[in-house]
C-alpha cells in the first residue's frame, strides 16, 4: 500500500505541490474552531464564535466557485499571489478584532472565507495533467478524499494544542499564517505555475471555451451528481446530530459524540488509504453506485444500536455504536473519490478548479441541510428516527444516480478500470465531449 502511494507522489512536481496544498488545507479545518476558541477566550459567547465560524464557511462556499474559475482563466499562480496573503491577513484580522464587536470578527471571518482560494479544488484539478495513467489518476482521487478525511481529523486537534500552548488568539493567527502562507507557496510550485490557464482570447473573438451552450445530457448529469454529494455530505452532518441524540437520550455524556463521530472518520482514512492502493473493475459510475450501495447498507446498520442498547450494558452499547461507525467510515472516502472522478470525467480541463470548488460549495449546502433536517427529525420523531437518516440520505443519493443513469453514461465516455501498465486514457477536454459543470 505504501508503495502505490510513493508512486504516486514521486510524480514529477507532485509532493512538491501536495504538502504546501495540505497545510492550506489543514489550516481551513482548523478556522471555525479557532475562531469559536478565539471569541470565548475574548470574552464572546458561544454564538458569536459560532457566527464568526458559520460566516467563514459560508464565505468559502460563496466565493470558492468564483475563485476557482478565476484561476482556471487566469492561472492558479497569480490568483494565489493576491488571495493567499490576503485570506490570511483578513482572518489575522479577525483574531485582533475578537475582543471587539462581533459585527467585526464575523465579518473579518466572512471576508476571509471568501479571500480563501480553494486550493483542495485547484489540487484535483493538477492531477491529471502531472499523469496520463488511469491508474494513477483513480488513485490520486482517492488519495485526495483520504487526505480530506485525515485532515478534518488533525485539524480540531492541531487548534487545542496550539490554544493550549499560544492561547486561542495565538492558535487563530497561527492558523491565519498556515493559510497565507499555504495558498501562496503551493501557487508558486513549478507545476501549478506551468497549468498558466487558457490563453488569452483576442479582442474581437468568440471564447472557445463558452461558445457552445453545455450539452443537456451533461447539464442533467452534472446536477444529479451534484445532488447526490450533496446528500452524502448530509449524513455527516446528520450524523453528528443523530449520535449526539442518541447519546443523550440513553443517559450518556453527549460530549462523547465528536470521539464517537471521529472513529468513523478513521475508519474512512483507512478505507480510502486501501482502496486507493488497488485497482477495481468497472466505470467511475458504476464504481460509486458500489460504493452507494455498501455505505447506505452500513449506515443502516446504525439504528440497530436503539433496539440492542436496553438489553446491553452502557459500555457496551458505546462499543457497539463505535464499531458500527468505524465499519460505515470504510466506503466514505472512496465514494468520495468517485464522486470527484465523475465530476471530473463531466468537465473540461479548462474549466476543473471552478467546478471541483462547486462540489465543496454543494457539500457545505448539504451538511447544512442534513444536520438542521436531523435535528429536527430528533426532535419530532426521536432519536432512533434520528439515527436512520445518514442512511436514508445516502439512499436517496443512490437512487438519484440510478435515475440519472442514462444521463450520466452519456456525459461521460465509459472505459474499463485502469490497470497498471494499460494504454493511458486521455483526460476529458472540451473537444472531445463539451463537458462541463
Amino acid at each position: 500500500m505504501v508503495k502505490a502511494y510513493l508512486e504516486l507522489l514521486r510524480l514529477p512536481g507532485a509532493s512538491a505541490a501536495a504538502v504546501p496544498a495540505a497545510l492550506a488545507r489543514l489550516a481551513g479545518t482548523m478556522v471555525p474552531i479557532a475562531l469559536l476558541l478565539a471569541c470565548v477566550q475574548s470574552g464572546r459567547s458561544l454564538a458569536a464564535g459560532a457566527a464568526a465560524g458559520a460566516a467563514y464557511a459560508v464565505g468559502s462556499a460563496v466565493g470558492g466557485p468564483f475563485t476557482g474559475r478565476l484561476m482556471d482563466r487566469a492561472g492558479a499562480s497569480r490568483v494565489l499571489r493576491v488571495s493567499g496573503p490576503l485570506a490570511g491577513l483578513t482572518l489575522a484580522a479577525a483574531a485582533l478584532t475578537a475582543a471587539t464587536t462581533p459585527a467585526a470578527v464575523v465579518a473579518a471571518a466572512c471576508a476571509a472565507g471568501l479571500a480563501t482560494a480553494p486550493v483542495g479544488a485547484s489540487m484535483r484539478a493538477l492531477w491529471p495533467s502531472l499523469t496520463e495513467d488511469a491508474a494513477l489518476r483513480q488513485r490520486a482521487f482517492s488519495f485526495e478524499a483520504t487526505l480530506s478525511e485525515l485532515l478534518f481529523i488533525l485539524g480540531p486537534t492541531a487548534v487545542t494544542v496550539l490554544a493550549a500552548l499560544t492561547g486561542a488568539r495565538g492558535a487563530l493567527l497561527v492558523t491565519a499564517v498556515l493559510l497565507g502562507a499555504g495558498g501562496l507557496v503551493y501557487g508558486q510550485v513549478p507545476a501549478v505555475r506551468a497549468r498558466a490557464g487558457r490563453p488569452a482570447t483576442p479582442p474581437g473573438a468568440a471564447d472557445p471555451t463558452q461558445a457552445e451552450p453545455e450539452p443537456e445530457p451533461v447539464r442533467a448529469a452534472a446536477t444529479a451528481v451534484l445532488v447526490a454529494i450533496a446528500l452524502t455530505a448530509a449524513l455527516s452532518s446528520g450524523l453528528v446530530v443523530a449520535v449526539t441524540a442518541s447519546l443523550q437520550d440513553q443517559g450518556s455524556a453527549p460530549e462523547l459524540a465528536g470521539t464517537l463521530v471521529a472513529l468513523q472518520s478513521a475508519g474512512s482514512v483507512v478505507g480510502g488509504l486501501l482502496y486507493g492502493a488497488r485497482t477495481f473493475g468497472g466505470t467511475t459510475y458504476q464504481r460509486y453506485l458500489r460504493l452507494l450501495i455498501v455505505l447506505t447498507l452500513a449506515l443502516a446498520a446504525l439504528p440497530a444500536v436503539r433496539a440492542l442498547a436496553p438489553g446491553l450494558p452502557a459500555g457496551w452499547a458505546l462499543g457497539l455504536l463505535g464499531v458500527l461507525l468505524v465499519l460505515s467510515g470504510l466506503p466514505m472516502a472512496p465514494a468520495g473519490a468517485e464522486e470527484f472522478q465523475l465530476i471530473g470525467e463531466m468537465t473540461a480541463q479548462s474549466r476543473a478548479t471552478q467546478a471541483f470548488a462547486g462540489v465543496g460549495s454543494f457539500i457545505a449546502l448539504g451538511g447544512a441541510a442534513g444536520s438542521a433536517l436531523t435535528g429536527l427529525v430528533a426532535d419530532r420523531a426521536g432519536p432512533g428516527a434520528a439515527l436512520c437518516m445518514p442512511a436514508a440520505f445516502t439512499l436517496a443519493a443512490l437512487l438519484l444516480s440510478l435515475a440519472a443513469r442514462r444521463a450520466i453514461t452519456r456525459a461521460v465516455t465509459p472505459s474499463p478500470a485502469p490497470t497498471t501498465g494499460a494504454d493511458p486514457t486521455p483526460a476529458p477536454t472540451s473537444d472531445s465531449r463539451g463537458n462541463q459543470t
